[in-house]
């Protein structure tokens, strides 16, 4: 007879995987409703103004050189009259990066939306824009990992179940 431990041992491991895969699926989907109600917000109260973005940009030589905006600096006017410069706030995790033509600063005029009582967490004007999809493709590969473990463990488990346990039939003598 086995032990209650070797019976379930790789049932109760997949278990474990897939407990591993819902939370870190759980994560990705709370990131993305923060990121998409601070959107919401920001379209429903938010406040425009003319600005430019100042673009900082970070190269790394791998196979061939990759640039990738590292920050991006709102300067504007807000609507009582001061001037604001701050950094972009990343919303799920990404920046949004201005399009347009760079002067020779690489500055970028943009609109910026902000909230009045907190025009330090601006955002470009584009930003709002992105929906549920694409703030989710930031993380693909969470997405994609914790997909992989949820399903892996859901099937591992299935397929580990032990069998009932049926007890060894008398002999007669």
């Amino acid at each position: 007879m086995k032990s209650l431990l070797r019976r379930w041992w790789t049932t109760a491991a997949a278990v474990a995987v897939a407990l591993i895969g819902a939370l870190l699926l759980a994560g990705q989907i709370k990131h993305v409703w923060d990121g998409h109600a601070e959107l919401a917000a920001l379209r429903a109260h938010g406040l425009h103004a003319r600005a430019e973005a100042s673009l900082s940009t970070t190269c790394s030589q791998g196979r061939g050189i990759s640039c990738e905006t590292s920050s991006v600096w709102l300067d504007f006017t807000d609507a009582d009259g001061d001037s604001i410069s701050a950094p972009e706030t990343a919303i799920d995790g990404s920046l949004y990066v201005p399009h347009g033509d760079r002067d020779a600063e690489d500055r970028v005029a943009t609109t910026v939306v902000y909230d009045r009582v907190n025009p330090y967490e601006a955002q470009p004007a584009g930003a709002l824009d992105q929906g549920v999809l694409d703030l989710a493709v930031h993380h693909w590969i969470a997405w994609t990992l914790a997909l992989a473990l949820l399903g892996g463990g859901i099937t591992g488990a299935i397929v580990a179940w032990p069998p009932p346990h049926r007890p060894a039939p008398r002999r007669r003598a």
